[in-house]
């Protein structure tokens, strides 16, 4: 039996936990992020906690545009940032049934449509198909990365997708790091955690540039939910760099300086 609630207080290690297996790490990242998600339910964030019969396997964010860390810029929608039923439980409806709820709430509200990223690789993750037979329609693009929209208005505005705007200011005689990084998403929280104790181990060789998109100003000026650069050139694994990776990648580009 598939049961959807709006998740509380005791729900918030499967939530801020982002369905990873608990280690000490993420146990971290959970202990740093909850007063975080306190304070965004507070100021309308919508999670539901998906369940089969009596466990937890599934959960959706929708934000308040305004305050969506991952973008787009608009006004008066809702933003569904992430959605994710664990593997062992998918093609059992859970999502189905987390996003028809989701819609009702917005329907509830006066919110004027849904948006909601889409990928087609990896397929499992935000898939545009399932938002397309939702109801949602593709608006925009960014690479890999499509914008979805369900209107629930015909006053909804088309809101502007998140194109980054990072440009690379290099030090003589330095390393540069360039952080971005945001307190919503789980991996983007880890890997930020990372970088700044590998980049420790530098000292002065390395500038370090650290800015968390919910600083003012942030989101608008670069554009990025969740980047790191060295030396400009972006370091990415799509989940959490490892600890390994960043220090050779600040490695390597001390030896071809």
């Amino acid at each position: 039996m598939i049961e959807v609630k709006r998740a509380t207080e005791e729900d918030l290690e499967f939530v801020a936990g982002c369905g990873h297996s608990m280690n000490n790490e993420v146990a971290e990242s959970v202990r740093r992020r909850t007063q975080w998600f306190l304070e965004k339910w507070q100021n309308g964030l919508v999670s539901l906690i998906g369940l089969l019969k009596g466990k937890h396997v599934g959960f959706l964010n929708m934000f308040p545009i305004e305050i969506s860390p991952w973008g787009p810029i608009g006004k008066e929608l809702y933003v569904i940032n992430c959605l994710f039923v664990t593997w062992d439980y998918q093609k059992n409806g859970v999502g189905k049934r987390m996003m028809s709820s989701a819609i009702d709430i917005a329907r509830s509200t006066s919110r004027k449509g849904i948006i909601s990223f889409g990928y087609t690789d990896p397929k499992w993750y935000l898939p545009v198909s399932f938002f397309e037979k939702s109801g949602f329609r593709e608006i925009s693009r960014n690479g890999d990365e499509r914008l979805m929209m369900l209107a629930l208005s015909g006053k909804a505005e088309i809101p502007k997708q998140m194109v980054s705007k990072y440009t690379y200011e290099p030090v003589e005689g330095k390393i540069v790091v360039d952080l971005f990084f945001n307190r919503f998403c789980s991996t983007s929280d880890i890997e930020a955690y990372r970088v700044m104790r590998v980049v420790k181990e530098f000292k002065d060789n390395v500038v370090f540039n650290l800015h968390e998109i919910e600083e003012p100003g942030v989101k608008e000026e670069f554009g990025l939910p969740r980047a790191f650069f060295v030396n400009g050139k972006e370091i990415f694994w799509g989940y959490e760099a490892p600890e390994s990776g960043i220090r050779q990648a600040i490695v390597n580009a001390i030896n071809c300086s």
